[in-house]
């Protein structure tokens, strides 16, 4: 489908994964968020864009209302946007709508796609889960995208996540919420801070794949700064899972989608 642009986020490839098929589907312009966010403007000349991107802590990236507000012509594009989570949607796409709209834009249809947790509790999504979360989009890729090919308007999907919490999957997470909050609690946030162990060979992956050039090797090892926004993408694509998140267990284990490669990352991110 001419002129359409779709701009994504994504940290262990779960959400590009997602934003290629469409792209790929409709013929649209594939462009990494974070390749144009530091532009003073955003001018596109589609007519439809997409916005595809992982929720965080139940809502969307604070960094969407940065990019949202640098959109030119805002209010003359047909908005989708599709939302990737672990656990559940939430209110999320209720969150970009109001941002959108806060710019003078409107969010037309919004999708909300099951994806592979990849982060504390990543451990405890099987193989099977993850196949068949991989699947149910394959089925309903299609269907999303002849809703945007139609230019169909008024569907924004949201979960209440009270409900959401007593799924037996998501029942699995408790201790490891539990021990969270323990570490949080009684050693402070800043014992969370990713850190790399004897397994580092200072390959420099991290430093490659970080969304926020936010890693530098020192001394053949990973060094944080301040500007982390928690995408996980320096410890789920680490070749020999020596990245942590302090010295707690919180049931992380390194995951990237299948259908993606660490080429793609980096290329995408460097466009």
């Amino acid at each position: 489908m001419d002129n359409m642009e779709i701009y994504y986020f994504s940290g262990s490839g779960n959400s590009f994964a997602v934003a290629r098929d469409v792209a790929i589907k409709l013929n649209a312009v594939l462009t990494p968020i974070m390749s144009v966010i530091d532009q003073e403007s955003i001018d596109t000349e589609a007519k439809i864009v997409g916005i595809v991107f992982p929720i965080y802590d139940f809502k969307p990236p604070q960094f969407l209302e940065r990019f949202i507000s640098k959109i030119q012509n805002i209010e003359s594009k047909y908005i989708f946007a599709i939302c990737t989570y672990g656990i559940a949607p939430s209110q999320s796409l209720k969150h970009l709508e109001e941002t959108i709209n806060s710019f003078g834009g409107h969010l037309s249809l919004g999708f909300a796609v099951a994806m592979p947790q990849n982060g504390i509790g990543s451990g405890k999504v099987t193989k099977v889960q993850q196949e068949m979360m991989f699947n149910k989009w394959k089925s309903r890729v299609d269907g999303v995208c002849d809703d945007v090919k139609n230019m169909k308007t008024g569907e924004i999907e949201t979960s209440i996540l009270f409900f959401n919490m007593f799924k037996t999957r998501t029942l699995k997470l408790l201790p490891v919420y539990l021990a969270f909050l323990k570490q949080v609690l009684f050693k402070g946030m800043d014992s969370l801070a990713f850190t790399s162990n004897e397994k580092c060979t200072g390959c420099g992956t991290c430093q490659e794949i970080c969304t926020q050039n936010n890693i530098e090797l020192v001394n053949n090892k990973p060094s944080w700064s301040d500007h982390c926004i928690n995408c996980f993408a320096c410890l789920n694509w680490c070749p020999n899972g020596a990245i942590s998140l302090g010295d707690a267990d919180l049931g992380i284990k390194n995951y990237h989608h299948p259908e993606v490669e660490m080429k793609d990352m980096i290329l995408l991110k460097n466009k």
